[in-house]
């Protein structure tokens, strides 16, 4: 059996196998409470076999303003109950995690160790006063005396990623004199004073979640963090979860798909040398080989998923049953973590059940029919899934050679290969399903006549628009996907001007810059990567910018000539670019009308016309989509 199948100790407590639940926000609480598609999402991944699983943060404070579910108050423990009691029956240990997020807010109190503002567009925070600060350490006590009330088994304060207890940590922005400021010890002060308190008030283990680095210049480094778990350790702690990053550093943090798998491995193995209790490591880890390594060469006790186990609930059972190949992949587009972030409910890119457990049923139908669906995008592929998993007889026509659709353009760009693990999974499982692929199958009137269905879903996708430009269909100019596809030769050297600095625009520069090509991206908006995920357009644009390509934005292509490019600023000021080649990455208009507009359907047929065919959206809207048409049809 996998090493992450065996039981392991955290405290008094032994926990069925390695495998942690990571706790993460989903904005599914109302005004604080638990709801029931709280509960339905947390007994949807103990279903899966998680060995233990920690409730995303509860703010401890009663004054703090944030999205987050509460633990302030004995009103909100009917709600925090109800988790513990869904999840009994799973043979799943449940502990919740306490929050206090300082500076980290959007809107009421801001305090800090120091007033010392996240970034120039935040308020300088409230500096705490020592009375203040004491009477925070008594909120965390009261929040695990709750905690037990309401019959969690452990566990676990929020102290890295830039919250209070981190921010205290961090030189960088603690800058007090007194007893909480200074040395490390000093700023170590306030997490051990918590420690000990919730030691006192309770019975329950503690985990600490402990930055292993801020990945900040000044900040709290690994040598500090391995000195702070030992104090930790000390103080009553039983088990320290070892994680990375601030609000700042994000990219480490909630590491998107350009980040290996594994990145924060030298962190947690630092600590767990140092240490005599288990210790946790996180860091996309959903790989079940690099978890059983990690595990395997003493490098951490147990592991945590997060992001995983949203993309896959049922990662345990399908790793210990050796069905490695039906794991959904989870491809860190950060989709997820974007959505919680704007205070939205939490989805998926590629698991269209997530927000949605307490409605979502795959129902068999009660008349099966013949589906016919038209383009392999998002939402094609998932609504040919969910469709045949019904009983309909599915068959899914693709003009390229391969199926995915935008999946197979975008996964081409070095950043972006993790989609093609999801395009091959759907392939994979649309295939064990047995509905009928057709790739290079073009649809045609005669095609839908000679397959007689009962419903045709059109998910054709989206066409590059083309703007009437002088010069536009010029023999150099071409839709940016031709060059991702290596259709238009690109070699070192090669001057490319890429019109528009949306994803695909972005994509492009990046791969034709890996090919050796001098690149120049004209966007006429403020910035580039509008519709990225933000951490992943931080670090995209950031990496951009290091590989040497040009960007120029607030500027406006006026016309194409045989090897230049013009273009404006704002104010009307004109310039020039060389240019061997041009790629249009400027938007998208929605084919379904062509497609439908071609058919000549039998009377009773039934029409959908689904995702960037119908309204060019988003990955997360696409396979939404197709999962609507496929539990419907």
């Amino acid at each position: 059996m996998s090493v992450l199948f065996t039981p392991v100790r955290l405290g008094p407590l032994t926990l069925k196998n390695r495998l942690v639940m990571a706790p993460m926000g989903t904005c599914l609480d109302n005004g604080g409470y638990i709801t029931d598609d709280t509960v339905a999402y947390y007994r949807r991944r103990a279903e899966g076999g998680v060995g233990a699983i920690t409730v995303e943060g509860c703010l401890v404070s009663a004054d703090t303003v944030g999205p987050e579910p509460r633990i302030s108050g004995p009103e909100y423990l009917p709600g925090l109950r109800r988790v513990v009691e869904a999840l009994r029956p799973y043979d799943v240990t449940v502990g919740v995690q306490l929050m206090h997020p300082g500076r980290q807010v959007v809107e009421g109190p801001s305090v800090a160790p120091s007033p010392v503002p996240l970034n120039s567009a935040s308020p300088v925070p409230h500096e705490l006063t020592v009375p203040e600060i004491e009477r925070i350490v008594a909120d965390y006590a009261q929040a695990a005396r709750y905690a037990q009330e309401a019959g969690y088994d452990y566990l676990e304060v929020h102290g890295a990623h830039g919250y209070l207890p981190s921010n205290f940590l961090s030189p960088q922005h603690n800058h007090r004199t007194d007893a909480y400021g200074g040395p490390l010890g000093n700023r170590a002060r306030f997490s051990v004073e918590v420690a000990r308190a919730i030691v006192a008030a309770c019975d329950l283990p503690l985990v600490w979640r402990l930055n292993g680095t801020d990945a900040e210049p000044g900040g709290f480094d690994p040598e500090s963090a391995v000195a702070v778990a030992r104090m930790l350790e000390e103080a009553g702690v039983a088990s320290i979860s070892v994680s990375s990053g601030t609000w700042l550093t994000l990219q480490q943090t909630l590491a998107p798909m350009s980040v290996p798998r594994g990145h924060m491995r030298p962190l947690v193995r630092a600590v767990k040398q140092a240490v005599s209790v288990p210790v946790m490591a996180v860091g996309r880890l959903d790989d079940p080989q690099l978890a059983e390594n990690i595990v395997e060469w003493g490098e951490a006790d147990m592991v945590l998923l997060g992001r995983g186990l949203i993309a896959e609930p049922d990662w345990p059972l399908l790793v210990r049953d050796g069905r490695r190949d039906e794991l959904r992949p989870c491809i860190a587009c950060n989709a997820c973590v974007d959505l919680v972030g704007r205070g939205e409910r939490a989805r998926c890119s590629v698991n269209p059940e997530v927000g949605r457990e307490l409605t979502w049923e795959v129902k068999p139908t009660a008349r099966p029919r013949r589906v016919m669906v038209v383009g392999s995008g998002p939402s094609g592929l998932e609504a040919a899934r969910l469709a045949r998993l019904r009983g309909h007889q599915v068959s899914i026509w693709e003009r390229d050679a391969e199926l995915g659709g935008k999946l197979e353009v975008a996964g081409l760009a070095p950043s972006k290969r993790e989609v093609l693990r999801f395009r091959e999974h759907q392939a994979r499982r649309l295939t064990a399903l047995g509905v009928e692929i057709h790739t290079s199958a073009p649809v045609s009137a005669g095609t839908v006549a000679a397959e007689r269905p009962d419903v045709v879903i059109v998910a054709t996708g989206a066409d590059a628009l083309v703007p009437p430009i002088p010069g536009i269909d010029g023999p150099t100019v071409h839709d940016a996907q031709r060059l991702l596809r290596g259709e238009i030769a690109v070699g070192p050297g090669t001057r490319l001007v890429v019109v528009g600095g949306s994803a695909t625009g972005c994509e492009t520069a990046e791969l034709m810059r890996a090919r050796g090509a001098e690149v120049t991206i004209v966007e006429m908006r403020g910035s580039i990567g509008r519709g990225i995920e933000a951490i992943t357009r931080r670090q995209l644009v950031r990496q951009l910018k290091k590989d040497g390509v040009e960007v120029l934005t607030r500027a406006t292509v006026v016309g194409i000539d045989p090897g230049v490019v013009h273009w404006q600023e704002a104010d009307g000021t004109a310039h020039s670019i060389d240019a061997d080649l041009v790629a249009l990455a400027i938007g998208w208009r929605p084919t379904g009308s062509d497609v439908t507009s071609g058919l000549e359907l039998g009377e009773g047929v039934e029409v959908r016309v689904l995702g960037d065919a119908d309204s060019p959206a988003d990955f997360v809207r696409a396979v939404n989509a197709g999962a609507d048409a496929g539990l419907t049809v």
